[in-house]
């Protein structure tokens, strides 16, 4: 039986959160110039929890019966956390085929090698084996070395919310 992933609207000053909630295979929307009153009617229009450090958004939100989390420092971790303790996320993990774009939020697909060659690296298609292309803005994803921290990353996240 799966459950529906939590699904945010993040504001302005949480870019960085909104990259990593969607390498987690969070649906999240941001923009870096988005409205408060634009934020609340996405989040009442799409069931999104609001994820902001403007207390007055969280007033607004608040008052009008839209869900929230207050966001406290800068850290990405003890934001998720943060996030996690209000509401409880699922097991953390960084599973290519669930993440989503880290530029435009969109789904990734498997994409076939031959598809790709002269969009990215040669060198990384020689060493690559699997490929994802976002179905949205089109940018092409793999595994690369970073894949690894962000690996560590969610199992750090997994140890501290047991």
């Amino acid at each position: 039986m799966s459950t529906q992933k939590s699904s945010f609207v993040v504001d302005a000053m949480l870019g960085n959160l909104a990259k990593k909630l969607r390498i987690l295979g969070y649906d999240s929307k941001y923009s870096s110039s988005i409205e408060d009153d634009k934020i609340i009617l996405i989040a009442k229009n799409e069931k999104r929890i609001i994820l902001t450090k403007d207390e007055q958004l969280t007033k607004i939100a608040e008052k009008q019966n839209v869900s929230f989390v207050l966001i406290r420092g800068n850290d990405e971790f003890e934001q998720i956390v943060q996030i996690n303790e209000k509401f409880k996320l699922d097991k953390f993990e960084v599973v290519t085929d669930n993440s989503r774009c880290i530029a435009c939020n969109g789904k990734l697909e498997v994409v076939e090698k031959f598809r790709i060659i002269g969009k990215i690296p040669e060198g990384v298609i020689e060493r690559e084996k699997k490929f994802w292309m976002c179905d949205s803005c089109k940018k092409v994803y793999w595994e690369g070395t970073h894949f690894e921290k962000l690996q560590e990353f969610a199992t750090k996240l997994n140890d501290r919310i047991k």
